[in-house]
């Protein structure tokens, strides 16, 4: 199927999905929690195209020819964390993010990508990494290399993040692992793992850098890989297999896994970080509704002697975004400030003294909040935590 201009759709071996949507409102809908927002591009952008109701609308007159996507739509279209709320709660399962994410695919081959997210993608070809550092640069952080190329059954693909911003995390995290006995491995010429450029809607220049990712570490004989970053393990369990058409040769988990693994085995108990210590836990929305992962977390967090999990009222699969997802800081700053303000308020309500999260965005997006309403709550990584208080039985 094509558009008057002859263009293919994207949309079309999706349309069932959008004529699926009955226009019940519940992907606006937190009722249960009284006046809470649900989906942040709608709590900032006000109008109904900018929620999920308003954006299967817009596809489906995409669909029957009645409108042609130009630049009033690319604004509705982007300005979208994928935080999956809208998924999450559709009384009809729609997969609603796909929906965006065709509509992306579809904007990005008539040019209509927000102009900052399309630098980034430009710089990332050259350096593969969206911080335009150096790729020589990548395992600077990494002080032993004994282990890198090196071929094992585990892999830590570490991310732009951790190892251009975020080094002190990439450090812990490889820390935490190899004290955990893993037979470890990374590799010298990872590439970012695909993501910026699926959230561009440009799947041609994700499937390059994916098949390199996946022939790397398929040389180096992996059977799992370990990751921190939530957005990098979605993009390897849900995106790669598509893109490329092939299943993964390899497992992939989350560090919070691995570690609760250790935890409920006794293999690993934690000292005391400050007693009576009240902390909060942010769930990062693709590490929750994106992968499922819940209880890993809360399962270290417990385990932490001296230390109360206080929840927020948003938590679980209701979690409230903390505006970094997809990248929309680039072009919509006014959307990721209000978004990580909202959140971090909530954060406060609980009285905590620290909110961990699992999710080197989600910490960077609150440290930042927290700098600018000048909070006395800490943000830290789990991670980091783990490597502050862990100790071998």
């Amino acid at each position: 199927m094509t558009d008057s201009n002859g263009q293919e759709l994207h949309l079309q071996p999706i349309a069932q999905s959008t004529y699926e949507c009955l226009r019940c409102a519940f992907c606006f809908d937190l009722s249960w929690l009284g006046t809470a927002n649900l989906c942040p591009s709608y709590a900032w952008g006000s109008f109904e195209s900018y929620g999920a109701r308003g954006r299967v609308a817009l596809a489906r007159a995409i669909l029957e020819g009645e409108l042609e996507y130009d630049e009033s739509l690319v604004e509705r279209i982007f300005a979208c964390t994928e935080c999956r709320a809208c998924a999450e709660m559709c009384f009809k399962y729609i997969d609603t993010v796909k929906i965006y994410a065709a509509m992306r695919e579809d904007l990005a081959a008539r040019g209509l990508i927000p102009p900052e997210l399309a630098a980034v993608t430009d710089s990332l070809v050259e350096t593969h990494n969206i911080y335009n550092k150096p790729h020589q640069e990548r395992f600077s952080w990494l002080r032993d290399r004994t282990r890198l190329d090196r071929p094992a059954p585990v892999a830590f693909f570490v991310g732009c993040t951790p190892s251009y911003v975020r080094r002190t995390l990439a450090r812990d995290t490889y820390a935490v692992l190899a004290a955990a006995g893993l037979d470890l491995t990374l590799f010298s010429d990872e590439w970012c793992c695909g993501h910026p450029f699926m959230a561009a809607g440009q799947h041609e220049r994700a499937a390059e850098t994916m098949r390199h990712n996946v022939e790397a570490l398929e040389r180096l004989g992996v059977e799992r890989v370990v990751f921190e970053c939530p957005g990098c393990m979605r993009t390897f369990r849900e995106d790669v297999p598509e893109v490329l058409g092939s299943r993964l040769p390899f497992d992939t988990v989350h560090v919070t896994e691995e570690i609760a693994r250790q935890v409920e085995a006794g293999r690993l108990c934690f000292d005391v970080y400050q007693a009576g210590t009240v902390v909060t836990y942010h769930d990062p929305c693709t590490l929750g509704r994106g992968l499922g992962i819940y209880d890993a977390p809360r399962t270290i967090i417990e385990a932490m002697p001296g230390m109360r999990l206080q929840e927020m009222p948003r938590h679980g699969r209701d979690a409230y975004c903390c505006g970094a997802g997809s990248f929309v800081r680039y072009d919509y700053p006014g959307l990721t400030e209000e978004t990580g303000a909202e959140r971090f308020r909530e954060i406060e309500s609980t009285g905590a003294q620290l909110v961990l999260t699992a999710c080197p965005a989600c910490v960077t997006q609150l440290q930042v909040a927290r700098g600018q309403m000048d909070s006395q709550v800490q943000v830290m990584d789990l991670v980091s935590m783990v490597k502050r208080v862990a100790r071998s039985r």
